[in-house]
């Protein structure tokens, strides 16, 4: 579990890249993606641990977590 979620963390830097511009100027992104990668892979490993080893599923967690971390943080800025 510990080499998914270290993939899951510096998985969160590249989707921060992707989807909202450099990390260095959007901290408040890079949290909430970290916050959601490491929700992700807790959330794997609880429900399915079996999968914790496997390359595909974790690539989708590490990819899936700080999507949703970034997506909920832009939610509550919304409604704020």
């Amino acid at each position: 579990m510990a080499y998914l979620l270290v993939s899951a963390v510096l998985g969160s830097f590249v989707m921060v890249r992707l989807m909202k511009g450099p990390w260095g100027r959007n901290p408040h992104y890079l949290a909430a993606a970290i916050a959601g990668s490491v929700a992700g892979t807790l959330l794997l490993h609880a429900f399915w641990p079996a999968m914790d080893d496997d390359f595909i599923v974790g690539g989708l967690v590490g990819i899936a977590g700080p999507i949703a971390g970034i997506m909920l943080f832009d939610a509550l800025l919304k409604t704020a």
